[in-house]
């Protein structure tokens, strides 16, 4: 009888031991943009899968996995590009399929905790295949005279930006600006507007200073909302290029908050020997396009204080990345503090947007004349 309970408890034991070995599915999250859907999995440990794809269907299959109870709903998203989602356990192996609209080009990678995500991640990327009969009409499109002004919202998607005191996410207003900014310039003759983002998605800081290359912007604007401790701290801003960071202490702490490489499933300092960002800084002219974005920015400042409070009246410095887009005159506007309470509802109010995009509008116009 002794023998057979201490086999009892030996078998419960490695039982136990087995199931504890298994990673758990903790979160399933997803993003879609115009150019991509993703797909992002948080795990406790790291794990083994594969991925078998044909015209319509993702396979995922991860090896000696349990599912959470509260996780399960979350895995039947669907969008424009996933139609349908099923998944089955096979003993300790799950199994989804994505029934999808069409044939993606679906590349996957697993991420390691860091200082902001606690947990293992499996992102999974189901990209847009441009055809190539719309790959030669862009080769042979004539080239254009039009200016092309490059705007960028700050942050999107899981990075949401400075938070307000109403909890507004920066990520909402400086899209709002910049779509409303985007329409002014539209119609204007000789002038295009191009949006780095166009919905509620991350794009990375050397992603954003590449659609500007590829587009041949004559002007970089970076649109965003200051936040700062003290909730009295108010007024609009414009930044151009420091190679030599911040020139204040609140410019250097600006820094630390917008030179963060994010995406959605990952996060990662920049550092210093990116090789795009020194290839590129080493061949532009930086003298002109220093006082290119300083006329620039002071344009924009003088019509912005037609419109409400300046926390600094002439143009600062700092080191931000997105700025660093070769020869082209680049600023950044930190439209507001997002932080003070009144400033907030501002930002939140629509002929205040409208007010703000006209602003930055008239600056750039004012640069042209």
């Amino acid at each position: 009888m002794r023998q057979f309970i201490a086999l009892l408890i030996t078998l419960l034991y490695v039982g136990a031991s087995y199931a504890d070995n298994r990673a758990t599915l903790l979160d399933f999250r997803f993003a879609t943009s115009d150019k991509r859907t993703q797909i992002i999995i948080d795990l406790d440990k790291k794990i083994k899968y594969s991925i078998n794809t044909n015209v319509q269907k993702i396979r995922l299959n991860i090896q000696n996995v349990k599912l959470l109870s509260q996780t399960y709903d979350k895995i039947f998203y669907t969008d424009s590009r996933i139609k349908k989602t099923r998944v089955k356990r096979q003993k300790n192996t799950m199994n989804f399929v994505f029934s999808t609209a069409e044939k993606y080009k679906v590349n996957s990678y697993l991420l390691q905790p860091d200082e902001k995500y606690q947990h293992h991640r499996l992102v999974i990327n189901l990209n847009n295949i441009a055809t190539q009969q719309k790959t030669k009409k862009q080769k042979h499109n004539k080239p254009t005279q039009q200016k092309i002004i490059l705007i960028d919202a700050g942050h999107g998607g899981q990075d949401p930006g400075a938070i307000g005191y109403r909890h507004t996410r920066e990520k909402n207003i400086t899209l709002s600006i910049a779509k409303k900014l985007a329409k002014l310039i539209n119609r204007t003759g000789g002038m295009k507007a191009i949006l780095t983002r166009r919905g509620d998605y991350y794009v990375g800081l050397t992603k954003r200073i590449k659609i500007a290359q590829a587009n041949k912007a004559s002007v970089f604007i970076s649109i965003h909302a200051d936040a700062a401790p003290r909730r009295s701290a108010r007024g609009a801003s414009v930044y151009t290029l420091s190679e030599r960071g911040g020139s204040t202490k609140f410019a250097k702490q600006l820094e630390r908050s917008q030179n963060i490489e994010q995406s959605f499933g990952g996060r990662k300092n920049l550092i210093k020997n990116d090789q795009y960002l020194n290839k590129i800084l080493w061949n532009f002219s930086r003298k002109d396009r220093d006082i290119q974005s300083q006329k620039l920015g002071h344009k924009i400042l003088k019509q912005m204080s037609k419109i409400g409070y300046l926390h600094k009246k002439i143009p600062q410095k700092a080191g931000f990345v997105v700025l660093k887009t070769p020869a082209i005159p680049s600023v950044l506007i930190e439209t507001a503090f997002i932080s003070n309470p009144q400033e907030e509802k501002r930002l939140n109010n629509t002929k205040e947007q409208e007010k703000i995009a006209n602003a930055i509008y008239q600056g750039v116009l004012n640069y042209y004349r």
